[in-house]
């Protein structure tokens, strides 16, 4: 079994020709249909090795659409805790369509590999886990182009660990022994070549952009990133949620933002401190004003971070509602401490306890600002 690994900041992803259930990873990764039937290729292989349990569990989180991923019990499997399936494939079509069907079916194959594989990282986070395998997502029986795989792959596993500083360990497996259809041809490494190029491109990629815009950061993080971009204008925020933090959570952050899409709250979110500066204060003064609420990041970081204190500052003389989401103990900055220290603090270190009560709480805040908005009016 050959290999080949790619190294970012403290993580690796590892490229291996063999068969993915040799795999010790934590999670194993399989592509699925809307109805989780796992009735081909590598999904199939891993509900006979595995037990019908995993089909059975997972299926009890449907409906789903394509692009999303369920998570279910790995049953049987020596190594696994979870099984994560991703949808790649539309249960309601015939397998005699399929190749029509993905025809000219580009950017909707490119929706479905970028959002399933990003979202296995944010699991992967969430379940506080730090191995996974992966198979070539939606090679199989969904027939997106290997090179289309390839290329949308790369750039999304590349992108989530070129982001964090946390070890994990990801295995990208290019050889399916248990092929859906037994007059397909034979794999070899040489058609995988192209997947093997296109990592060695993003790794050096990547890389060279770690070391450009993060390695300086180490001391200044939240200070504002410069280059072209837009501007957003007042008119057209629209937001119910100002999300005030520390660009050294992110991580953490993008836990909460996944949350709030989940339940379908908007907010707004400086994310790559471009809009804190100097000269973009006024963006930040609009979206706190338009906000109905600020969701205050709360961390040994952003404790320290001038802007965040801003931000809080200017809501408190606003009258926006504050609600602190605590990711470790440290105490309130002196600053904003007596503005907010009477104010309920969600502990959000156990994010699984903490999810119900962080969003019964927005809810809460919205919905008698919402009240009072109708009375006035």
């Amino acid at each position: 079994m050959k290999t080949r690994s790619y190294h970012y900041n403290n993580s690796t992803i590892t490229i291996v020709f063999g068969d993915i259930l040799d795999s010790k990873a934590e999670v194993i990764v399989s592509s699925d249909d809307t109805g989780i039937s796992m009735s081909g290729g590598v999904s199939g292989a891993i509900l006979r090795k595995g037990g019908e349990i995993i089909r059975e569990d997972a299926q009890k989180k449907l409906p789903a659409q394509m692009g999303d991923v369920i998570v279910s019990t790995s049953g049987a499997l020596q190594y696994q805790k979870y099984v994560f399936h991703c949808l790649t494939l539309d249960f309601d079509y015939k397998m005699d369509t399929l190749e029509g069907r993905w025809a000219n079916s580009d950017d909707m194959n490119n929706y479905i590999l970028q959002h399933s594989v990003d979202k296995c990282f944010r699991l992967l986070q969430v379940l506080d886990l730090h191995s996974m395998a992966f198979p070539c997502i939606g090679a199989g029986l969904a027939h997106i182009p290997l090179e289309q795989v390839a290329e949308n792959m790369a750039d999304v596993i590349s992108s989530n660990l070129c982001k964090t500083q946390k070890p994990y360990e990801i295995e990208l497996y290019l050889y399916e022994s248990t092929g859906f259809d037994n007059n397909r041809k034979k794999m070899s490494e040489m058609d995988y070549i192209d997947m093997f190029e296109k990592f060695a491109i993003k790794s050096a990629l990547y890389q060279h952009e770690v070391e450009i815009h993060y390695q300086p950061a180490k001391e200044t993080s939240d200070s504002p990133v410069t280059g072209f971009m837009d501007i957003p204008k007042r008119e057209e925020m629209d937001h119910e949620v100002f999300i005030s933090y520390s660009r050294k959570d992110m991580e953490s952050v993008n836990v909460i933002r996944e949350l709030l899409d989940r339940n379908g709250i908007s907010y707004w979110i400086d994310k790559e401190g471009i809009f804190s500066g100097e000269n973009y204060k006024e963006v930040i003064v609009d979206a706190i004003e338009t906000a109905r609420a600020v969701l205050f990041v709360s961390s040994e970081h952003s404790n320290e971070s001038i802007n965040v204190i801003r931000e809080l500052g200017y809501a408190v003389k606003q009258s926006r509602t504050i609600i602190p989401v605590l990711l470790d103990d440290t105490p309130y900055a002196k600053s904003v401490r007596l503005d907010i220290a009477d104010i309920h603090q969600i502990d959000f270190k156990e994010i699984k306890s903490a999810e119900k009560e962080l969003i019964t709480s927005i809810r809460y805040v919205l919905g008698i600002q919402t009240s009072k908005q109708q009375e006035q009016s």
